[in-house]
């Protein structure tokens, strides 16, 4: 089977599967919407790690990879406990996670006379980061009221993103791509597109269905900014891959690549879906 026809499959797989966890499995705040994202978070950092030293076999880092995804459980054991007053775990456990680094890096770091320690910190940092800290606003997006309504609508914003930037960019797009430099093949015609045509996909959602509490206008102001979000994640991953001189971050979905090449655009633009939300006051 062609890379394409695998990525058409996984695809027709994946979304149902996702719909069906998240309208049939909404039990103790998506619990399995979210395991699905601490999965995720693992075996991206673990690609973030393979990335961020690929050519440098000699480095080793501080930490292991697994240890960025307690951030999403911290995230999801902050929000249960929300109600009795608990705040700041998340916080606190980003806290001791860079101490840990910074620690232990002083502690194995005499293996180079600490002429290593700047660039291990660093990648530990990243790693730890990318993508752990942004997957705790997948576990935010749980905990709003008619959840399982803002989850559907931020994957419909992003997804139509990338899609609608694709089939403009083959339509409209052969004479003006590479306007950015890190992806060569992205066309500003698809650029537009896939930010424009979510923002009026949501602007009509909340005009017409009073449930998601926005206006017309405010849904526009979402659904653009998540959508640009979306297309700045696809580049920011891209760069990453470009630094290692990698087509690809894993291997594990078919016709795709890695997990990091699959969630790429979702995990820079949960931030600002998030962000826009609250600023719109929609309750969590």
């Amino acid at each position: 089977m062609t890379s394409n026809g695998q990525r058409i499959l996984t695809g027709f797989v994946a979304l149902p599967a996702l719909l069906l966890v998240i309208l049939l499995l909404p039990q103790f705040h998506y619990i399995v919407f979210s395991i699905v994202v601490l999965i995720a978070a693992i075996i991206g950092s673990h690609e973030m790690h393979c990335i961020l030293l690929h050519d440098k076999d000699e480095m080793r880092l501080p930490l292991p990879s697994w240890v960025g995804a307690l951030l999403p459980v911290a995230a999801y054991v902050e929000y249960c406990l929300s109600g009795y007053g608990y705040s700041s775990i998340i916080l606190y456990t980003l806290i001791a996670l860079l101490s840990l680094i910074f620690f232990m890096e002083t502690l194995t770091g005499h293996h180079d006379s600490y002429r290593g320690t700047r660039d291990r910190i660093s990648y530990a940092v990243i790693q730890l980061l990318y993508p752990n800290l942004f997957a705790i606003f997948f576990i935010r997006m749980c905990f709003l009221q008619n959840a399982w309504m803002w989850l559907l609508t931020f994957f419909l914003l992003v997804f139509s993103c990338d899609t609608f930037a694709y089939f403009f960019g083959r339509w409209l797009g052969k004479s003006n791509r590479g306007i950015v430099k890190v992806s060569p093949n992205k066309s500003l015609a698809g650029f537009i597109a896939g930010a424009l045509i979510p923002a009026l996909i949501f602007a009509l959602l909340a005009a017409f269905i009073d449930k998601y509490t926005l206006t017309w206008w405010e849904g526009l102001i979402v659904g653009l900014f998540t959508a640009i979000a979306g297309i700045c994640g696809d580049l920011i991953e891209s760069a990453f891959k470009r630094s290692s001189d990698l087509k690809d971050s894993g291997t594990v979905v078919p016709g795709r690549g890695g997990i990091l090449d699959s969630i790429d655009s979702l995990i820079i633009a949960a931030p600002i879906y998030i962000a826009l939300l609250h600023l719109f006051q929609v309750t969590i």
